[in-house]
């Protein structure tokens, strides 16, 4: 199984603040797509789409193409958007 935990206002934007996948495997950008319910567009901006979002995977922050990368089970994804307090 494969998290995506959601936070902030970003969260009641994408209706929701956990995603989950019930895979093995799946690709980060495929991970984004659905939670951003974009998953039917095949040419998706991420620079664009992700501008005021940081992304970490199991708390590291990923930076640059998420096109490559692969959750695998057990793996948590944490959106956070930039404006999002302290």
């Amino acid at each position: 199984m494969i998290k995506v935990k959601v936070l902030g206002s970003l969260g009641k934007k994408l209706g929701g603040e956990t995603f989950t996948f019930n895979q093995n495997s799946v690709g980060l950008a495929e991970a984004v797509r659905t939670v951003y319910g974009v998953e039917g567009e095949e040419e998706v901006d991420y620079s664009e789409l992700l501008s005021s979002v940081l992304v970490a995977v199991n708390g590291i922050a990923v930076s640059g193409a998420i096109e490559g990368a692969v959750l695998e089970s057990g793996d948590e994804v944490t959106l956070i958007p930039i404006s999002h307090g302290g």
